[in-house]
């Protein structure tokens, strides 16, 4: 297993984005202020395409493999995106950070772990 590989694309795919976002905010507060109002929309619509590029890579063994593996799919985001809305809920977060959150679990997490599997784990992914 690559270590390195799998740090550098961490690193690009989580750790990038955030230090832009944080640099944007400090030196273009009024820029964000701007786009701030779409952020969501656009952060749910890229979550949506990045996940159906990783779904559409393994469509055919997925609907080869039938409902044996297809409910568990289903209910490995399903039960992600409740658990990541519920537990923020009762441990006091706010509606947004909910939200967000079970977003964040039920699917970004997973269309990165693909990520890394294809990039890094190809021949058994």
């Amino acid at each position: 297993v690559d270590a390195a590989g799998i740090a550098k694309s961490t690193i690009q795919v989580v750790l990038a984005p955030i230090v832009i976002g944080m640099t944007t905010n400090k030196f273009f507060p009024r820029f964000v202020e701007k786009i701030l109002p779409f952020a969501p929309v656009v952060g749910v619509v890229s979550t949506c395409l990045l996940v159906a590029s990783a779904v559409a890579q393994v469509a055919e063994p997925i609907l080869n493999a039938g409902l044996r593996l297809q409910i568990p799919i289903m209910l490995i985001h399903l039960l992600g995106g409740l658990v990541g809305y519920i537990l923020p809920r009762l441990t006091g977060f706010g509606e947004t950070s909910a939200r967000t959150m079970a977003i964040e679990t039920s699917m970004k997490s997973s269309a990165f772990g693909f990520l890394l599997a294809k990039l890094h784990f190809g021949d058994y992914a």
